[in-house]
């Protein structure tokens, strides 16, 4: 074999999964299983508890017990209204209550006897207001919205590295959640904190596609699926043991310091460097994995070969002017992409965090339900890996979403009384949408180039984080219809599965680099026709 062939070879092995990429991967999976636990943290931080309005005057102890009291006016809803007082009769019997000793008339309440303190309810005295408890994962998700809506666009501007450093330092904000004692106030703590750090999920799973390359695309798809997964099953074994909400917080968002330290640890990506030009910057990055991957190229190979020679052994298309959203407009195919996957991102986080949020409603104990919803997400997202593998992507997904559309229309008609096979389908249901959650991030980023990849990506995660916005308040909607929220997310499904036609298969196309690349590739397709 000629030297030049050999070194060929070498410079392939730099895109091969090896130690450094390794490293990388757990780097960048850490901060997503913290943030993973922050955006569930509200389900319940935030939980309702039982409750019961405080009637000063007839109270027993200093320390009331929710039980509705014997004394208590028989027809008088407890939670939200308390009977007045008949000062006269109450001054006649010694000061005590009896269903007697209170007028026909009732007051709006403004304190309560709550059952724990364990979450913001009792502590920031919410009672007989439940919907500002779902309004608070509403407003989390919000913030989430505005978050992807910019975060893509950073992350192509100044890097994958600096922008997910931010991301994951910017839970810190959080902990200021256990010295607040006002509603509006926690709200507004809520909602910065999650615009700070949701962008982790857009330009943290970009990433990982980029280290590992081409061969690991699906991977890192399903990589950064489970550490959402295992940040979400340790988040409940947490919550089950300290239970009180402002342990939660403390244990969830202070560990984030630890983030600063990727200043030093975490690498940018290469492709990323290439493209934008920064030629030097991607040399030093390469250096880095030779004498991590103990490759056999030294350090002044890579210094003398010339910056146009690096981007063809690494198939990297220059930006000579960078694409912009006019670019984008004007490209029907990427529109037509970023339309379907869109959709799609809405469909599976509406779909996974109702599901989430209505685990706790199920039959049994909520920690356990909840436990078990997440863990369905594992076997969820290896079918994933396996059928994109063996399927391809598109027909994978189409059938992921019929799949678990079905379940979950199956679950809601299930009679109340075959209580284990509701719980089992809906287990199923779950199962499915985890396929889908993850099988989407994975087709988006194979979907668009690398030029705007993070912007379209962090697009069609902002219109996911509008499903998870809504998710919170599907509960709300039972006391209409109880299979109301499994016939929405069922219907969502079934559209995603039928706009997934519009697109291309994935399977066997490269990795692109510029929206031209793209339009070059889909008028060749065209021309065949």
């Amino acid at each position: 074999m000629t030297a030049t062939g050999n070194k060929e070879d070498v410079y392939a092995e730099f895109e091969k999964f090896s130690r450094f990429q390794l490293f990388q991967y757990i780097l960048i999976c850490c901060p997503i299983v913290m943030v993973s636990m922050m955006h569930v943290n509200y389900i319940f931080v935030a939980e309702n508890v039982d409750h019961r309005c405080l009637v000063p005057e007839c109270e027993d102890s200093q320390d009331p017990s929710v039980e509705i009291p014997e004394w208590w006016p028989t027809g008088v809803n407890a939670r939200c209204f308390k009977p007045v007082v008949d000062m006269q009769n109450y001054d006649s019997t010694n000061q005590t209550c009896s269903n007697n000793t209170f007028l026909d008339v009732l007051e709006e309440c403004h304190e309560w006897v709550y059952e724990n303190n364990n979450s913001i309810i009792a502590e920031l005295n919410l009672g007989c207001q439940s919907w500002k408890s779902s309004f608070v994962g509403s407003l989390h998700n919000a913030g989430m919205v505005l978050s992807m809506m910019v975060t893509g666009w950073i992350a192509d501007k100044i890097g994958r590295k600096p922008t997910i450093i931010i991301c994951s330092v910017g839970g810190l904000v959080g902990v200021l959640k256990i010295f607040l004692t006002n509603y509006y106030v926690y709200l507004v703590i809520e909602f910065t904190e999650s615009v700070l750090v949701s962008g982790l999920y857009t330009v943290a799973v970009v990433l990982l596609i980029e280290i590992g390359g081409d061969s690991k695309r699906v991977l890192g798809g399903v990589i950064f699926s489970y550490a959402v997964y295992v940040g979400e099953v340790l988040f409940a074994f947490i919550a089950m043991g300290l239970k009180y909400w402002k342990l939660l917080v403390i244990v969830v968002y202070t560990p984030t310091i630890l983030f600063f330290s990727y200043l030093v640890l975490l690498r940018e990506s290469v492709r990323w460097q290439m493209i934008r030009g920064k030629t030097n910057e991607a040399k030093n990055t390469l250096k880095l994995i030779g004498k991590f991957n103990k490759l056999k190229v030294t350090s002044e190979e890579i210094d003398e070969i010339s910056d146009a020679d690096l981007r063809i052994k690494f198939d990297v298309v220059i930006q000579k002017e960078k694409e912009k959203m006019r670019d984008i407009l004007a490209s029907k195919e990427t529109m037509i992409r970023l339309a379907v996957t869109s959709f799609c991102f809405f469909a599976s986080s509406f779909t996974y965090y109702g599901l989430m949020v209505q685990s706790v409603l199920l039959p049994g104990n909520k920690y356990t339900n909840f436990i078990l919803s997440s863990l369905t997400a594992f076997p969820g997202d290896f079918l994933a890996f396996v059928c994109f593998k063996r399927f391809g992507r598109n027909i994978s997904l189409q059938g992921a979403y019929v799949a678990s559309a079905l379940f979950l229309i199956a679950q809601s008609f299930t009679p109340e009384y075959l209580s284990w096979l509701k719980v089992v389908l809906f287990l199923f249901g779950k199962c499915g949408v985890a396929f889908c959650f993850t099988g989407i991030y994975t087709y988006s980023l194979e979907l668009f180039p690398t030029s705007v990849r993070g912007s379209l990506v962090g697009f069609g995660n902002t219109a996911a984080r509008v499903g998870s916005m809504l998710a919170p308040l599907t509960p709300l909607m039972v006391g209409n219809l109880d299979s109301l929220p499994s016939i929405l997310f069922a219907s969502a499904a079934i559209i995603a599965a039928l706009l997934l036609t519009f697109t291309p298969e994935t399977k066997y196309l490269p990795m692109f680099d510029t929206i031209a690349q793209i339009e070059h590739y889909k008028s060749k397709i065209m021309t065949h026709l």
